[in-house]
């Protein structure tokens, strides 16, 4: 049974489009883009809100261990910059804690939005 893309909201069609397989029915997924278009076009652009993707939990964890190889630069007292000059703890103190701050702040953040999933525990 074809499914009946001209009853599905945008909101919906984008949601079929990120989890159809291309492969498998190529036929229906040329369908959902030339649907998505019609709707698309019918809806001025300042209304079509296209769903925001959500990050997994994988990229959150690789994005944290970039800023926190940057944490890592506190055991080194100094910061690395172009051309051959660095941030240090001796030449800018302030400019250096404050960078480490912001780091610190970008690192924790996508840990602490990771998502977890609930598991309950059956007992007899």
């Amino acid at each position: 049974m074809k499914p009946d893309y001209k009853s599905y909201s945008l909101e919906e069609l984008y949601d079929v489009k990120e989890h159809i397989d291309k492969d498998k029915y190529p036929e229906r997924y040329q369908e959902l883009l030339h649907e998505i278009a019609l709707r698309e076009a019918a809806v001025p652009t300042s209304e079509v809100i296209k769903p925001k993707r959500k990050r997994s939990n994988k990229e959150k964890i690789i994005t944290s261990a970039f800023f926190m190889a940057a944490i890592a630069c506190i055991y080194y007292r100094k910061i690395p910059l172009k051309r051959g000059h660095e941030l240090s703890m001796d030449n800018q103190p302030f400019l250096f804690w404050v960078t480490l701050l912001v780091l610190g702040c970008l690192a924790l953040h996508p840990l602490l939005t990771l998502e977890t999933k609930h598991i309950k525990n059956e007992r007899s």
